[in-house]
C-alpha cells in the first residue's frame, strides 16, 4: 500500500471517499471535522457536521457528506468503511488508545449502526514503524505476554515495537479480514509530521473519510 511515500489502495469504493493526507496536503484541506484527541478509547456518533472539537479519539457516522477527520504525527490513523451498509469510522490509534481498545470500540459503534464485520474494510495510514519505535521495559510490561511478539529486543532493556503490526493484529482479532496498511514511516518520511522527530512542532497531518453525497 505504498508508492513513493504515498499510501495507495486496492480498495475501490463507489460511494465512499478516503484520503491519507501528508503534511502539506493537510494545510490545504478545507473544513475538517476534528476531535480533541486525548489518547482514549472514546468513540462518538456524528449525525451532522460539527466543528466544536469534542473530546474523543474516534467517531462513526451513517450520514452523507460528513468528513470524519483524524490528526496524527506518529500515531496510526485507522479508517473503516462498510459501503454496503453505508457506515464509516475513523480512529486515532496511538499505542495507548489501541491498547485500551479504541479500534474495537469503533468497530462496535459501526456494528450498532448496522455494519457487518464481513463487510468492513480497514485502512491503516502512515505511522511510526518498527525501526523508529524504540521503547523500554516500562511500556512492554503493560502488555500481556501474548503481545510480546511485537517487541524486538535491542539490548539494555530497550525494544523496537512493531506498532503497525500491533494495530493490524487488533483489527484481525475483531474479525476484520479486509485490511491494508501503508507501511510508511512518519519518522523517516519528510512529507509527514512526526512528533518523535520534531517534538516541538505542533503540526499534524489529516486522515479523512466520508460518504459521498448524491
Amino acid at each position: 500500500m505504498t508508492t513513493k511515500g504515498k499510501p495507495t489502495s486496492d480498495f475501490t469504493f463507489k460511494n465512499i471517499t478516503y484520503r491519507f493526507l501528508d503534511a502539506k496536503e493537510s494545510l490545504q484541506f478545507q473544513s475538517p471535522c476534528l476531535l480533541t484527541q486525548i489518547h482514549s478509547p472514546n468513540v462518538l456518533y456524528l449525525p451532522k457536521k460539527r466543528f466544536d472539537m469534542p473530546k474523543a479519539d474516534a467517531w462513526v457516522t451513517d450520514k452523507k457528506g460528513i468528513p470524519l477527520t483524524i490528526k496524527t504525527a506518529d500515531c496510526a490513523p485507522v479508517l473503516l468503511a462498510d459501503e454496503k451498509a453505508g457506515i464509516i469510522g475513523a480512529a486515532h490509534a496511538g499505542w495507548k488508545g489501541a491498547f485500551q481498545g479504541v479500534i474495537e470500540r469503533t468497530i462496535l459503534a459501526m456494528i450498532s449502526l448496522g455494519a457487518e464485520l464481513s463487510d468492513i474494510s480497514a485502512m491503516v495510514g502512515p505511522c511510526l514503524q518498527k525501526e523508529s519505535f524504540e521503547t523500554d521495559n516500562k511500556m512492554k510490561s503493560l502488555f500481556p505476554e501474548s503481545d510480546f511478539q511485537f517487541f524486538t529486543p535491542k539490548g539494555e532493556g530497550k525494544y523496537l515495537f512493531d506498532f503497525e503490526g500491533y494495530v493490524v493484529s487488533r483489527l484481525k482479532a475483531c474479525g476484520i479480514s479486509k485490511i491494508q496498511a501503508s507501511h510508511i514511516d512518519t519518522y523517516t518520511t519528510p512529507a509527514y509530521n512526526s512528533y518523535r522527530r520534531d517534538p516541538l512542532d505542533p503540526a499534524r497531518q489529516y486522515s479523512v473519510i466520508w460518504i459521498n453525497e448524491d
